[in-house]
C-alpha cells in the first residue's frame, strides 16, 4: 500500500547520505546548504518512519469479526 512511497523516501534518504558524506569529507560546501540537507534527511527519516508503521499496521490488521453479527 505505501510500498512505492517508502522506495522513493529510502532512495531520496540514501541520495542524501551521499550527498552529505561528501560535503564533509571535501570539506566544499556551505554551511548553510549542508545544514538544510541534513534537515531534509531528518525529515525524510521521519515521514520514513510513518509510513513503514502504517504498512506495517495495515499489512497486521485483525478483523474482528465480532462487528459481523
Amino acid at each position: 500500500m505505501y510500498q512505492t512511497q517508502i522506495k522513493q523516501l529510502e532512495q531520496e534518504h540514501t541520495d542524501l547520505d551521499k550527498k552529505i558524506d561528501t560535503a564533509e569529507k571535501t570539506g566544499i560546501y556551505e554551511d548553510m546548504r549542508l545544514q538544510e540537507m541534513k534537515k531534509r534527511r531528518l525529515l525524510v527519516r521521519d515521514q520514513l518512519r510513518d509510513l513503514r508503521r502504517k504498512q506495517f499496521e495495515h499489512d497486521h490488521e485483525r478483523v474482528n469479526f465480532d462487528d459481523y453479527e
